[in-house]
């Protein structure tokens, strides 16, 4: 299990960073030939970067710490490694947010003076959203760099108490501490996801209804285009979900000491991995160039 674990997170970090990859390359095909890109997919083009970065830093640091293990012992080394992982992981977070709000905001039609102004300002909006995003995510990150939330500062405070009972209480409110740390640095992002993903729900629910009270019939284009956002929307919901579950059970520490510690990073992966190759997948302009590329068989 020594070499299976790392090796198993670098295929799945492998995997996410080229779905990424695949899709920043058709966006940036699809901008050459139309000389624009539509807000939506300027949106999944961040996203896509950001969560390429994240698979990349941790392949390259899961490659540094396998080579020179004693580097995790490094303040410098792990602080740097902290904040950079937080930050990718806070800007993807804050970026799946924008992008949910903006299918939100695009797709309901409720007659409220909010969501009339946000209708009409949402495209003006986005790079005031995005540069906010960044510079939060920044800000919520730089604080994981404290001693006090490393691996390295257990170990210190392992040393130098002597008590069991005094240890147990340190680590305790270390471990509690990051959490808070990180709850007030996810849920933010999260709860906004789940209102938006809710209200789009609501509204297709209630416009399904309609259509049939009016005889109209259900399987329009327009509608399912929005049912596909809607499954793609539910589906990164449930997978938000899983993030925020194994966040809470790495930061929790009862992993700690174990040697399924690395079960934790490659758990956190899956997430953005299985919704990247769902965005693959699903999307009919990313096959047609997988098609070209060979790597697809023509039906």
């Amino acid at each position: 299990m020594e070499y299976v674990l790392p090796a198993v997170l670098h295929v799945s970090c492998l995997l996410g960073l080229t779905a990424n990859l695949i899709i920043v390359a058709a966006n940036i095909m699809k901008w050459k030939r139309l000389k624009s890109l539509p807000i939506c997919d300027k949106i999944l083009n961040s996203l896509a970067i950001s969560r390429g970065l994240y698979f990349f830093s941790n392949i390259i640091w899961t490659s540094i710490f396998q080579i020179f293990p004693w580097l995790v012992q490094n303040n410098v080394v792990s602080s740097t490694v902290n904040i950079l992982n937080m930050f990718m992981l806070n800007s993807s977070n804050w970026i799946a947010t924008i992008l949910c709000v903006f299918y939100c905001v695009k797709i309901i039609t409720y007659n409220n003076k909010f969501f009339i102004f946000l209708k009409t300002r949402i495209s003006t909006m986005l790079p005031w959203l995005f540069q906010a995003s960044l510079l939060i995510s920044l800000i919520s990150s730089l604080p994981f760099n404290l001693h006090g939330f490393g691996l390295s500062g257990r170990v210190e405070f392992n040393g130098s108490i002597d008590n069991m009972t005094d240890y147990r209480v340190v680590t305790s409110q270390i471990l509690l501490s990051r959490f808070l740390l990180y709850a007030v640095t996810y849920y933010p992002p999260f709860i906004i996801f789940c209102v938006a993903n809710f209200l789009l729900i609501h509204f297709l629910l209630m416009h399904t209804r309609r259509m049939r009270y009016n005889g109209s019939h259900i399987q329009s284009p327009n509608l399912e285009s929005h049912f596909s956002a809607l499954k793609t929307m539910t589906l990164f919901l449930l997978l938000q979900i899983m993030i925020l579950i194994c966040m809470c059970i790495s930061i929790s520490g009862k992993f700690l000491f174990s040697d399924l510690q690395i079960l934790v990073p490659i758990v956190e992966c899956c997430p953005p991995l299985f919704h990247s190759l769902y965005m693959v997948a699903s999307s009919s302009e990313l096959r047609k160039m997988l098609t070209c590329l060979g790597l697809l068989r023509c039906s």
